[in-house]
């Protein structure tokens, strides 16, 4: 059964009706936990595929914890992975967003990949790759590459959607990121980060995070400064 069980913490910014978290940055279906959060500017992001042949996954239990929104998911197929998905919005200047994704297994091994989706507004892509250590001048900067075709380069760690009012901007912690695969060119793209690389044993937990925010179109500033910052951030399975 799934529970409804959320903190007393008055301080919390999510409030929750039913299955339905409301934040004032946007809200999320707990009961659909691909369609992610949708925010002001149309966008859905930071969304957990856990879709298989044998359907979505079931949310087994949900809570609110400080600045945490958090769901348990099954997937419905024979991996037996257990998700959770904790979804939290970060300070700052920037409509900046975190999606902690960790995952385990009662199988001896199984296939540990889950994909972070996002469904946006069409616009110019560039992919770049993060670099946690300063140049000489102390200036953090991330070099972005125009994106040819659907899939980025291995090395690719992060993605910047240009539209002409507005730059969305999408870093995975580059300790474990399989690919990143963008479809769509038209009015809208699908973005889908695709996480853990290894099979999972019985007893390991995998854990990793995806930042997705808005900035500036013009100026890749505040992208750069997020990207690195991500990358210089302490492992996953530490926080």
């Amino acid at each position: 059964m799934t529970s409804t069980s959320s903190t007393a913490d008055t301080a919390t910014p999510w409030t929750l009706a039913g299955l339905v978290a409301h934040h004032a940055g946007g809200q999320i279906d707990l009961a659909s936990p691909a369609a992610g959060l949708a925010v002001a500017s149309g966008d859905q992001i930071l969304g957990l595929d856990l879709k298989t042949a044998g359907g979505d996954a079931r949310l087994i239990d949900h809570w609110v914890r400080g600045d945490d929104l958090i769901g348990v998911y099954e997937p419905l197929d024979p991996r037996r992975l257990r998700a959770t998905a904790l979804w939290r919005s970060l300070p700052g200047a920037h409509n900046a967003w975190e999606l902690v994704v960790s995952a385990q297994t009662s199988l001896v091994e199984s296939d540990s990949s889950v994909a972070v989706t996002c469904d946006l507004a069409a616009g110019d892509i560039a992919w770049g790759c993060s670099d946690p250590k300063p140049a000489a001048n102390g200036v953090c900067s991330v070099v972005w590459t125009p994106l040819k075709g659907a899939t980025c380069p291995p090395e690719a760690t992060c993605l910047l959607v240009r539209r002409p009012t507005a730059a969305l901007l999408l870093a995975v912690y580059p300790c474990d990121i399989r690919r990143i695969v963008v479809a769509g060119r038209a009015s809208r793209l699908t973005v889908n980060c695709w996480l853990f690389s290894a099979a999972i044993e019985k007893g390991v937990l995998l854990r990793s995070r995806v930042l997705a925010a808005s900035g500036p179109a013009g100026d890749t500033t505040w992208a750069d400064a997020l990207v690195t910052a991500l990358a210089a951030s302490p492992p996953p399975l530490t926080t």
